[in-house]
């Protein structure tokens, strides 16, 4: 029974996309306060008047900032395209529970790698029975009446 991954696939891309805004967004985020200090250490090495072009560091951080949502704008456009995809292969409903589980586990994965999240034991009993049902949900093949009257024919 194939596995749908085109729903799957939307589903970490969209934890993907999110987590993308949240470098691009959060005041914490370490992407523009690392580019903002390579800046100031690039400007001090080669430049001994810093003071004189140490304006463009905050355009630096500023920069990042816009290249991160660019991106995340482009993922979520490869998320709702791989998304259809997926309702298409399996129906809406097949699609949507595994897209949903799919980005739910993902961004707890994002959250643990990137961003330092803490999450309980209790967690993962919960994100193996969400594995469990994505196997479930993705394996059940539909039959239609016509399907039904073609074979006791």
């Amino acid at each position: 029974m194939p596995i749908n991954k085109r729903a799957i696939i939307s589903g970490a891309l969209g934890a993907t996309a999110s987590s993308i805004g949240k470098l691009a967004l959060s005041p914490e985020s370490p992407v523009p306060s690392t580019f903002h200090s390579y800046c100031h250490i690039v400007l001090n090495r080669y430049y001994q008047h810093e003071n004189d072009i140490g304006w463009i560091c905050p355009y630096v951080s500023l920069g990042t900032r816009v290249v991160c949502f660019l991106c995340m704008i482009g993922v979520n456009l490869l998320m709702v395209s791989s998304f259809l995809d997926g309702m298409n292969e399996s129906g809406s409903v097949v699609g949507t529970a595994l897209s949903t589980a799919a980005n739910f586990s993902f961004s707890a994965l994002y959250g643990i790698l990137f961003f330092e999240e803490h999450v309980p034991i209790s967690w993962f009993f919960g994100a193996t029975l969400i594995a469990l049902g994505m196997y479930l949900l993705s394996s059940v093949t539909l039959t239609t009446d016509d399907d039904d009257k073609t074979k006791t024919d």
